[in-house]
């Protein structure tokens, strides 16, 4: 994932190919991380010192977007375990890489990290920027242990909500929890906050966590009546959930999301029963079959699904301009 390098491969370039027809010129990325692993000691812990800012992001992600003529970001900072301590310092330092490369184009908004026992005085006081449009909350610095089991308050504080509400920003949420938006506490919750901050937008990231698809598919229409509860498409790799999500919240809730640098890595998440499968690397070099299977990125994956929801939903070129660049631009450009 942290690797300095990820060629594109022949295989690469024909979904380029199948995606060219597709894929505007006009293309807001709602969910990338820029990171500097001296940042991130725990995901990172003996792996060479990476640092991706604005220009490698660029230049990884311009061919897989097939050379779109914009090419705008939410620069999401990675999370890391670490970070559960606060006088660490990692969250501040976190704060300036991100605010650095935002500095590097004008048309590039950014969201911070917050930490369960962040305050709301807090939390304003580091909103140096008006370009600073939200916040990001992740689960390994959250209060439970082990952590893919913690219900969402958990690691978002109540204090995210009320800023959110007060300045008109957004929340990226990656819930946890194995039925993800189908699990009861998970959509009580989402329900229920989301009624109780109306001015502050929801963001449900990797299709409400829909790597299971069956979770998206069966959970969509319960949180379309929520105005401020949004999807972005990122990571997912199977067409259901977001088909499911443009049918029923409607493409003008939906944005799309690269998740870099995880899009550059090899592989493809599956359903599997009631849960989900990382396909990697490894799993397609052991492959026996007869013919070989095409390593795409996962990147490509992703977004061979998005054409094929859209192809299902029978959405035209207006729709695709809207996900991938206007509702962006609507979200996180208002003031």
């Amino acid at each position: 994932m942290f690797s300095d390098k990820m060629p594109l491969l022949e295989s690469d370039r024909e979904a380029v190919t199948i995606l060219s027809s597709f894929l505007p010129d006009k293309i807001f990325d709602s969910h990338a991380h820029l990171f500097d692993t001296a940042l991130l000691p725990e995901l990172c812990k003996g792996k060479p010192h990476v640092v991706k800012g604005l220009e490698g992001y660029r230049e990884e992600m311009a061919p897989l977007l097939n050379f779109p003529r914009t090419l705008s970001l939410n620069i999401i900072p990675f999370p890391d375990g670490a970070m559960v301590d606060r006088t660490c310092g990692l969250i501040e330092k976190s704060d300036a890489f991100v605010l650095g490369e935002l500095a590097k184009d004008e048309g590039n908004v950014c969201e911070l990290l917050v930490h369960p026992d962040d305050t709301p005085e807090e939390l304003e006081a580091r909103l140096v920027s008006p370009r600073i449009r939200g916040f990001k909350c992740y689960h390994n610095i959250g209060r439970t242990r082990p952590s893919w089991n913690a219900p969402i308050g958990d690691y978002l504080p109540e204090s995210a909500w009320q800023v959110a509400d007060k300045k008109g920003l957004v929340i990226t949420l990656h819930m946890v929890r194995d039925d993800a938006l189908a699990d009861p506490i998970n959509l009580s919750y989402i329900e229920a906050m989301a009624k109780r901050y109306p001015n502050a937008t929801l963001i449900l990231a990797h299709c409400a966590r829909a790597f299971a698809s069956w979770t998206g598919v069966e959970s969509a229409h319960k949180i379309a009546h929520l105005d401020n509860v949004w999807v972005d498409f990122s990571g997912v790799c199977e067409s259901p959930a977001m088909f499911q999500f443009l049918k029923k919240l409607g493409v003008e809730k939906c944005l799309w999301g690269s998740d870099y640098p995880v899009c550059r890595s090899r592989g493809k998440a599956i359903s599997l029963g009631r849960a989900f499968y990382w396909i990697y690397q490894n799993d397609l070099d052991n492959f026996t079959g007869k013919t070989a299977l095409s390593h795409y990125l996962i990147g490509a994956e992703n977004l061979l699904a998005v054409r094929q929801a859209f192809i299902m939903a029978e959405l035209g070129e207006a729709a695709v301009e809207d996900f991938f660049y206007n509702n962006a631009m609507r979200l996180f450009r208002q003031k």
